[in-house]
């Protein structure tokens, strides 16, 4: 009975490792030096990730869409200010299972 315990425990611990996601910090700092920057022409950069979840149950790429699209949205951006961010979530079924996709848009402003 103890086996049984002990392999449920297992088990339970790795599929909730599937739930698990990753935190991303988009918020812009409030002591920035808004001088360096050229707040008047901003390019406007829109990036996109998707995951996957098979048949409901098993997720791919699924948890880490977000920080997936920052992190090349960060990378665009360069040494420019990210502002004004909008996140947008949408789903769509497939036929064994459901495409997760994170679309951010947002502002960067270079620098002077």
């Amino acid at each position: 009975m103890r086996q049984y315990l002990s392999a449920a425990f297992i088990a339970s611990i790795i599929f909730l490792q599937g739930c698990a996601g990753t935190p991303v910090n988009m918020g812009v700092s409030k002591d920035f030096d808004r001088s360096i920057y050229d707040m008047e022409n901003p390019r406007k950069e829109t990036i996109s990730a998707s995951g996957f979840q098979l048949l409901l149950f098993i997720p791919i790429s699924l948890n880490d869409r977000h920080q997936r699209a920052y992190s090349v949205l960060q990378q665009r951006a360069g040494d420019g200010l990210i502002s004004d961010v909008q996140v947008q979530e949408s789903w769509t079924y497939a036929f064994v299972g459901t495409i997760y996709k994170t679309t951010i848009e947002a502002n960067i402003y270079p620098r002077k």
